[in-house]
């Protein structure tokens, strides 16, 4: 039997509703609000700084003169049965991943802090060398913190060599995806205990690592430019409301032919909120409304504006000590994806399950519904469960086991795909 995704969707949300309603009852006989002081973000921001200066980084391996490091290591062993997201044709393969990574705090000042964070890698495939490469996964970036009373701004840099395929809903039929992403920018916070202001800017660089070994010579290089601005009130009892902004404008290189890499300026104006409805359950979540207009270098290539609503929310509740859960979704625009700028629904539910000792247990279901905004585009749904096993052998030594399956059906030719990938890591802490 083929199960219509219109059907598993209505079921899924069903589903949402029922665990929505349970979650409110179950807060009500499990926790309770409590109002508490708060004091200006910038503040307690300020006051983790000084902690940091005074003691130096918590649990680190290395002391070295004013920084503080911490190191760790692993090595995993992936399996997959289509390491190329084909149709037709599957190739599996099993690929070894040895990663080293740092951690790195300077306190300059009592109240000013330089880290560093990286995490990198190197993927070796048994069967197919050609697809061995390098990676650096997200979160890796330099930043420092500058506090000034109740104004807290950040510098950073932020970079990474993105690796795993599948991880993309747009990639298909290639295996040796990889992309250098490098995001500079600047964030304020100015926060006066019932009024806060937020503002940011990025620079994002995104460069296809092309090579002797690599299949993604047809994806351009591109760059964004993304500024967003809040503010917002605190309205007490963990209740934060505000209105936002924002703009991006992307750049494709020029000499790419494919009809959904386009140029574009998008917009965003709205609303969110963020609230802690009591001590075990959290929400938060923005209403908007956003303009993409597109500017194709090719003229044959043009397309119309795109404008509509966008949304997102998430729910985190601890049941109790053995069970807490995160129920996400919403919709959204996603800029330089494998497939260029694509209008993104999607929706994950994330249970963590602590039933047996040093043993955490998280099981997982992924929707995502994607349309490119461009001539020729393709509309696509993916989705599939996950189960992560993590264990602590000794205080040193973690292993977990991973197990992800995703289905993708597209209204294009030869773009379906179904993948598991189970992966065997030990991770060790020095």
């Amino acid at each position: 039997m083929v199960l219509d995704p219109r059907d598993y969707i209505a079921r899924s949300v069903g589903f949402c509703r029922w665990l929505g309603c349970f979650a409110s009852l179950a807060v009500a006989f499990d926790c309770q609000a409590q109002e508490t002081p708060r004091v200006s973000l910038a503040g307690e921001q300020a006051a983790e700084t000084r902690h940091l200066a005074a003691t130096g980084t918590d649990g680190y391996n290395l002391k070295l003169g004013p920084t503080a490091w911490i190191f760790t290591t692993s090595l995993a062993l992936e399996a997959s049965d289509n390491i190329r997201l084909e149709h037709t044709n599957p190739q599996a393969d099993l690929i070894f991943r040895p990663e080293a990574g740092t951690q790195m705090n300077f306190p300059v000042s009592e109240k000013n802090t330089l880290k560093l964070a990286a995490v990198a890698g190197y993927s070796a495939y048994l069967r197919h060398s050609e697809y061995d490469r390098w990676y650096v996964t997200p979160g890796s970036e330099l930043s420092f913190d500058v506090y000034m009373g109740d104004v807290w701004l950040n510098v950073h840099d932020r970079f990474s060599i993105l690796q795993d395929a599948y991880q993309d809903p747009t990639v298909v039929g290639i295996a040796d995806f990889s992309q250098l992403r490098n995001a500079a920018g600047l964030a304020a916070v100015c926060d006066l205990n019932k009024a806060f202001l937020k503002a940011s800017y990025d620079h994002v660089n995104y460069l296809a690592l092309r090579g002797v070994n690599t299949g993604s010579a047809h994806q351009p290089d591109g760059s964004s430019d993304v500024l967003s601005s809040s503010i917002g009130l605190h309205l007490g009892r963990g209740l934060s409301t505000g209105l936002e902004g924002g703009a991006t404008f992307i750049r494709y290189a020029h000499e790419t032919t494919a009809p959904f890499f386009a140029d574009g300026t998008q917009g965003n104006v709205g609303a969110f909120f963020e609230d802690q409805i009591s001590e075990c359950i959290s929400a938060k979540g923005n209403l908007g409304y956003t303009v993409f207009s597109p500017q194709p270098n090719q003229p044959e290539h043009a397309s119309a504006e795109f404008s509509g609503l966008f949304a997102t929310l998430a729910m985190a509740h601890r049941v109790n000590r053995f069970l807490d859960y995160e129920l996400s979704g919403g919709r959204n625009l996603n800029f330089s994806l494998y497939g260029g700028t694509v209008d993104l629904t999607s929706a994950r539910l994330v249970a963590n399950w602590r039933l047996f000792w040093k043993t955490q247990l998280s099981t997982s279901f992924g929707f995502e519904h994607g349309a490119q905004l461009g001539s020729e585009a393709e509309v696509f749904n993916r989705y599939g469960p996950s189960m992560r096993l993590e264990r602590a052998i000794m205080k040193e030594l973690t292993a977990n086991i991973t197990y992800q399956f995703y289905y993708r059906d597209s209204d294009l030719l030869d773009r379906d795909y179904s993948v598991n990938i189970a992966i065997l890591q030990l991770e060790y802490r020095f």
